[in-house]
Formats: structure tokens, C-alpha cells, sequence
């Protein structure tokens, strides 16, 4: 995969000298449907690197959700090698796994996947009550809170932290997942078409929450989307055909695209 950006014109190429945060070489997925094999992926190579906003872009079915999982390291691709941050994943044990990705990684989702019982700010414990386990919990119960208030303050839902998701807009639930996938201060942001159930005005809404939380924080991330829109605001682009990443560009964020 090349790490340049695409020239214009009369331009020549810069390179990124970004440190290198995931870095995926060979990936294959297969299912089996029936009697048939299904390919996925199909020998996927990409890099991601610290502080950028990079967008996956396909349509429906290209893989791009298979491969956003298995970079998150919630599934296995069948082939391929996999680092973060100079962790291999094939070194590590599935308890192992689990903790780093629970400590390191956050996860976006189009259908927010919020528990229904729970309050928004229950919704954004869990990832500490998991972190931390029942026994140490009460431990560190205070501080978790204070910082799952803050998260909610900081996406606007203060006043609803005590309603559960029934009681929630969609846009005001992706903001609860949102700030649930921040609960643990992640350095990876995976975000699975985080405004595709959204309408135009709301979508925007979030698309400028996450957009933000990298210009002021320097959040890493990773977006998967249909949307060339909102594909084309990421700092990066790499378009996924079939299973195979066709094409890697690089954009300049601080040119504002016509919505």
C-alpha cells in the first residue's frame, strides 16, 4: 500500500510521516453459506496511522464491515498478520484480547447496540465495570461515573443521563454510544456507519462530534461507510471493491466539502 499522498496536477507527492499505529498485511475472510464459500476479503494490506481520521468506503456487501471487525479484533481473518502498536495479535491469548482491545480500542455502531434496561449512563459504564471487574469495581465506581458524566456533557446529553434508549432520539442514542466507546479513553476509534441510520441534519451533527474529538484530542479512527460524503471529510480514503482495497488516497481535512 503506498503511504503518499495522491498529487494533484503539477504537484508532487508528500510523504506521511505519521507513526504507524495498525498495520494489517494479507487478510482473508471466507464464510461458508450453505454449501458454498463466500470470500470476504481477499488479501487485504492497509495501514492506519496515529491521529488520522481514515474512511473505508464500498458498498453494501464489498466486505468493508467484515474487515473493520477483524482490524478491531473482534473476529479472526483466516489469513493475514495483524499489529497494533507493535502488539502481533497471533501472540496473544483470547483473554488477552480481549483486556487490550477493551483498554485500547472503542467501538461505533449503526444501531447504537445500547442496552435497553440501562440508563445512557449506565450505557456508558459498561466498558469500565468491564474493564475493571466485579471486585475491583467499587473501587473505582467514582471516578468511572465522573468521567461517563463528562463524556455525556461533552455530547450534549446531560440532562438525559437518566433515560434509557427507548426514551432517546436516534441521533441522541449514537451520542451515548458514542461516548460509551470513549469510556475507556481509547487510542482507536472503530466506527461501523456511525451516522447510516441517521437523517441528513443529525447525521452531520455526528459526523462534526467525531470529526472534533480528532482535531481537539487527536482521536485515531476508522470509519466505515457507503456515504462518499462523508468519505471524503477523513483525512484518508481507501475504497474497497470485491474484498480488496482498490485505491488509497490522502485529503487535506481543512478543505470543506459541499453537503
Amino acid at each position: 500500500m503506498s503511504d503518499l499522498t495522491t498529487p494533484a496536477a503539477g504537484e508532487s507527492a508528500e510523504v506521511d510521516t505519521r507513526r504507524v499505529l495498525l498495520d494489517a498485511t494479507g487478510l482473508t475472510k471466507t464464510y461458508r453459506v450453505g454449501g458454498h464459500k463466500l470470500e470476504v476479503l481477499k488479501g487485504v494490506d492497509m495501514q492506519v496511522r496515529e491521529g488520522e481520521i481514515l474512511a473505508i468506503l464500498g458498498t453494501s456487501g464489498c466486505g468493508k464491515s467484515t474487515l473493520l471487525h477483524v482490524l478491531g479484533w473482534l473476529d479472526s481473518a483466516d489469513e493475514g498478520r495483524i499489529v497494533f502498536d507493535g502488539t502481533d495479535r497471533s501472540t496473544l491469548g483470547s483473554s488477552e484480547r480481549a483486556h487490550l482491545r477493551n483498554r485500547v480500542m472503542g467501538f461505533v455502531f449503526q444501531f447504537y447496540h445500547l442496552l435497553p434496561e440501562l440508563t445512557a449512563l449506565e450505557n456508558v459504564l459498561m466498558p469500565s465495570m468491564i474493564q475493571h471487574g466485579p471486585l475491583a469495581w467499587r473501587k473505582h465506581k467514582k471516578a468511572a461515573t465522573q468521567r461517563a458524566q463528562a463524556l455525556l456533557a461533552l455530547v450534549g446529553l446531560t440532562e438525559r443521563s437518566m433515560h434509557r434508549p427507548r426514551e432517546l432520539s436516534g441521533g441522541e442514542r449514537q451520542r451515548v454510544a458514542i461516548a460509551r466507546a470513549l469510556q475507556n479513553q481509547p487510542r482507536f476509534l472503530f466506527c461501523d456507519e456511525p451516522t447510516g441510520n441517521l437523517d441528513g441534519a443529525t447525521a452531520e451533527d455526528v459526523r462534526k462530534l467525531l470529526w472534533g474529538l480528532n482535531e481537539k484530542q487527536g482521536q485515531t479512527m476508522v470509519i466505515v461507510t457507503h456515504d462518499a460524503k462523508l468519505a471524503a471529510q477523513a483525512h484518508r480514503v481507501v475504497h474497497l471493491v470485491d474484498g480488496r482495497i482498490e485505491s488509497n488516497r490522502q485529503l487535506d481535512l481543512v478543505e470543506e466539502v459541499d453537503l
